[in-house]
Order: structure tokens, then C-alpha cells, then sequence
């Protein structure tokens, strides 16, 4: 799988977008934001159920205004704008209001779940019910819903209400439960508590939410511990809006420094039967030095968002003769790995592809090899080929592509508890030729025989992987909010002798007057690239 701007090669995914049309403000506005935070292929706008057509006659039937697949997760959006009714009585235009934006986007979406439990194949990104979703709802059981109600509309008269205090977001007590809200004038609880739990944020919630949890597995996270603390029996929680609950999250860690949590000393699950969240923390946050460190440290990081939306929008199935081949199912799920890394671990990411660029030297070429996940089970290969000035464009881009797989391949001897592995080689910045291109390999490398890890061995020595002449070291050293010393996110480290570590840039590329040697490792490139793993 590969990434290049030629609109003659097929498409990995159909992407192409009507989501702006039939929409009121209200949805592109939500839609928009999705789409920056989680990427095109993952979540759609306005998705539709085949309920309403009979032999091919009339059109689907909306089944939410957004929906985002990712994995296991799928998190449905529902999305009402309702004017709230300033000139009325308080009780009255907070009950109208209540009930049609977020009575009615709870019912919606329960409603929404329970087609996609039934019929998950049967979700459209049309009303003519023609285009299936680019990532498919998951049939099986394990699959886990998170409903997330938006509502717009009272944001002036909750500001109001509060008498100019705050920014106008609801406020939050998690032991209001059904109509009871009626007499709780702009605080939110549990719509229907004897239901799955719904996520009601408002116009300015959702906004700082997704501006601050940015990516899938952040927002996802947030949504997960967020019904456990909301929806917990017996647990009250009172917080003035939902971004002083946010800020709280934020600056939360689990003991072992691991994950977010509300609470510290929480990730077994202790929480306090009465938690009240102290206004205007999120404020104090937004100010802090740290916070602002945050923040321009994490610019690096959407370079890794970048990639991948150049991936997305000119990714073509374009790999060299020879070179395993790819199901839809397949790309989709090298790309998620990908989309599956935090803010954080962008910025780790993003960080050293800036670092591999800036060091890079005309006719060098470089590789890092980098672990991701619980266990260290995601492997990323990243590695910068340059081009030699002896080859065509075409010759170049079948040896990196050869390469690349070897390279991949061979990973899991640096990496052995790696399951799934990615490599990325990019353009060297001294190219000499138009345009640009990244090239992509995903592979699952679970467990190996002897017999295979000895050919993987006879590879990496036949192919002089991972051995190159150059070689240095270094590590990721930053906290997620880091310290004013924490300036450069990596630091220098000594070698251990004789190593291939994981996490080493490398200079793979031979001196180009080696040119028999090169050539023989060229046809064993070629000749490995054509063993085709598919496990």
C-alpha cells in the first residue's frame, strides 16, 4: 500500500464526501469537528438505515448525524439545536427545551443502537442507501457503544441564569435522573438510567472536549471513564460544567502514572460515594505554564495526523510486483494503528520524524524502530530511503517499497514482542524529482518457528538490515505536560555495544560505489519481497 498524489491509481477507500449537503449548521458544525479529531475514514455524517426503502423505491431513514467506527468502539452522535424560549417562564422553556433536544436525542440514539446491534451492515452514508461505511460497524458481540448526545440552543440563557459566571455550559449532577431534570433548570444527570448511559454535552462542552481529547482513543477513553463515574450507582457527582470536570480528568493520573483518571488512586475502580468538582479549574488550567507548554509541545504531534491524512486522500494500491497484497479490511486496520495513538504518543511519533528529517544528509538514508501499546505489541518502522542518482523514479521506488518489507519482516528480531507491525518510508527532503510519496506495509507477526526466525536471521545478514555503518541513540524524555527544563523531547543515550535496539536511527543505505554489492542485495531483496506473509 502506498501514498502518492496520481489520480489515475485507485483509491484505498470511496471518501469522497456529500456530507455538506442537506445538513443544517447545527450538523456541519459537529460533523467538522469529527472529522478534525478522528479522520475522514473512521466517522461519518448523517449516516442512514435501509428501514425505508421497498424494492429500490424511497430513501433510508436517519439513523444519527454522526457515527464514528473505530475498532470495537462505535460512538453514535445525535445532534439537536433548539431555541430556547427566553420570553417564558423559566420552568416552562426549560422543560420545552429539555425535551426536544435532549429527551429526543436520547431516544434517538438508543434508538440508533439498537438497528446497528441488529443489523450492523445495513448503515449507509446516503438515503439512497447505495455507499456502505469505509470502516464497517463490527458484527460479534464484543463490539462497545458509547451514545453522545450534542445539544445547542441555551447557551445564552444558561450564562443568564448564571449571572455571567462561567461559560455558559450545563452544569452536571450525575443522582438527577429522569424527569426529575424538569425541576433542575440547565444541570444534567442520567436521561433514562434504567438505559445504556448517554453523554449529553452541549455546544461549548463538545467544542473544549474534542479540542482536548483529539483523537479517537482519547475521546473514547474520556467517554469510557466518564460513564463509569457518571453512571455508577450510588456515586454523586456535582460539577458547575463540564469543563471543570474535563480540566479535573486532565490533570489526574492513575498511581502508576499510566492513564487519566478522575480520581486519584481510581484505576481498580475506588470511587467516592460524593465527588464535587470545584469551579473554574479548567480556567486556572488554560493559564498555567504547563498547560502552555502542553500545548506547543503537542504542534509536533500533528505531523503524525498529517501522514495519515495524506494516506487517506492519495493513498493508491500501488506497491511493486511481487509484494504481498491487501484487503480492504486489511488497510483498514494498519491505517487505525496508526489512528490508534494518543496525543501523546503523536507528539512522540511526530517528534521524530522531524528529527529523522533534520538529520538526514543528501544521499543517506535513515530507519527508527519504535514500540507502541500496553505490551509493546505495535512496532513502527519509519525510515527516511533516499533516492540514488544512478536510478530511475521507478527503480527507486521499487527497491525502498522491497526494502521496506524486508525491513518490516525483519522487525520482530528487534522486537519480539511486537504482534503487529507498520513501516512508513517517506521521501528523502533532498529528492530530486516532482511531487511526493509514502510508502505503507502493515503485517501480523505473532509467533514464529524456528525455521522462520532463522530465515528472518539469514535476511537481515543476507540484506544488512539494521547493521548499518552509522548508528546513535536516543530516547523520548517529556512529560505530557512538561517541564519548563523539558525543552528538546529526546535525549542522547550510550550504545550498548553490539546492538540493534529498538528506538535506533540507522543509516542503512550502502556508499553508492558499492554498486556490485548493492545489486546482489537488490535481487535478494527482490527475490524475499516475493515470500508473502499473511498471517
Amino acid at each position: 500500500m502506498n501514498a502518492t498524489a496520481n489520480p489515475e491509481h485507485r483509491r484505498l477507500f470511496d471518501l469522497s464526501s456529500e456530507e455538506e449537503t442537506g445538513l443544517n449548521e447545527s450538523e456541519r458544525i459537529l460533523g467538522r469537528l469529527c472529522r478534525r479529531s478522528f479522520l475522514r475514514l473512521w466517522v461519518q455524517s448523517n449516516v442512514f438505515s435501509d428501514e425505508g426503502l421497498r424494492d429500490g423505491k424511497g430513501h433510508g431513514v436517519e439513523l444519527c448525524d454522526a457515527l464514528l467506527v473505530f475498532g470495537d468502539d462505535v460512538v453514535i452522535f445525535s445532534d439537536k439545536e433548539v431555541a430556547f424560549q427566553e420570553g417564558k417562564e423559566l420552568k416552562i422553556a426549560w422543560g420545552r427545551w429539555y425535551r426536544r433536544a435532549v429527551q429526543d436525542s436520547v431516544r434517538q440514539l438508543h434508538g440508533a443502537k439498537h438497528w446497528l446491534q441488529r443489523f450492523p451492515a445495513k448503515a449507509f452514508r446516503d438515503a439512497r442507501c447505495t455507499r456502505p461505511l469505509p470502516a464497517p460497524v463490527p458484527n460479534h458481540e464484543f463490539v462497545r457503544f458509547h451514545l453522545v448526545a450534542v445539544t445547542r440552543g441555551c447557551r445564552d440563557a444558561a450564562l443568564a441564569f448564571a449571572e455571567g459566571k462561567g461559560r455558559g455550559s450545563l452544569g452536571l449532577d450525575s443522582q438527577i435522573a429522569g424527569n426529575q431534570h424538569l425541576d433542575h433548570p440547565f444541570v444534567l444527570g442520567q436521561p433514562e438510567p434504567c438505559k445504556q448511559f448517554v453523554h449529553v454535552f452541549d455546544e461549548v462542552s463538545i467544542d473544549l472536549v474534542l479540542t482536548e481529547l483529539d483523537t479517537a482513543v482519547d475521546f473514547i477513553d474520556y467517554l469510557r471513564k466518564r460513564e463509569a463515574l457518571l453512571g455508577r450507582p450510588g456515586t454523586q457527582v456535582m460539577s458547575g460544567g463540564e469543563e471543570d470536570l474535563l480540566a479535573t480528568y486532565l490533570t489526574t493520573m492513575t498511581d502508576d502514572e499510566s492513564e487519566h483518571t478522575f480520581v486519584q488512586g481510581a484505576k481498580g475502580g475506588e470511587l467516592p460515594d460524593t465527588m464535587f468538582v470545584m469551579p473554574g479549574i479548567y480556567e486556572s488550567l488554560e493559564r498555567s505554564a504547563p498547560y502552555l507548554r502542553r500545548k506547543a509541545a503537542d504542534r509536533v504531534s500533528y505531523v503524525w495526523d498529517d501522514l495519515i491524512e495524506r494516506i487517506l486522500r492519495h493513498g493508491t494500491h500501488g506497491l511493486a510486483p511481487g509484494m504481498p497484497e491487501h484487503t480492504p479490511p486489511e488497510l483498514e486496520r494498519g491505517i487505525r494503528l496508526l489512528a490508534s495513538e494518543s496525543r501523546f504518543r503523536r507528539r512522540q511519533l511526530g517528534a521524530s520524524i522531524e528529527a529523522m528529517t533534520e538529520k538526514i544528509r543528501p544521499g543517506d538514508s535513515i530507519t527508527r524502530l519504535f514500540n507502541s501499546g500496553v505490551e509493546e505489541e505495535n512496532v513502527y518502522i519509519l525510515s527516511i530511503q533516499a533516492k540514488r542518482q544512478d536510478e530511475s523514479l521507478a527503480q527507486y521506488r521499487t527497491f525502498r517499497q522491497q526494502k521496506l518489507f524486508a525491513q518490516v519482516r525483519t522487525a520482530k528480531l528487534l522486537a519480539p514482542t511486537g504482534k503487529r507491525f507498520v513501516g512508513i518510508v517517506f521521501d528523502s527532503p533532498y529528492k530530486d524529482y516532482a511531487g511526493f510519496s509514502e510508502d505503507l506495509i502493515a503485517l501480523e507477526q505473532n509467533a514464529w518457528s524456528k525455521e522462520e526466525l532463522a530465515e528472518l536471521r539469514r535476511m537481515r545478514r543476507d540484506l544488512n538490515l539494521w547493521a548499518g555503518h552509522r548508528m546513535d541513540y536516543s530516547r523520548f524524555d517529556q512529560f505530557e505536560f512538561p517541564t519548563a527544563e523539558q525543552q528538546h523531547p529526546f535525549s542522547p543515550v550510550r550504545a550498548p555495544a553490539g546492538s540493534g535496539r529498538a528506538g535506533a536511527p540507522t543509516s542503512l543505505r550502502q556508499p553508492a560505489n558499492a554498486k556490485d554489492a548493492s545489486e546482489k542485495r537488490r535481487r535478494k531483496m527482490r527475490k524475499s519481497s516475493q515470500r508473502k506473509n499473511r498471517r
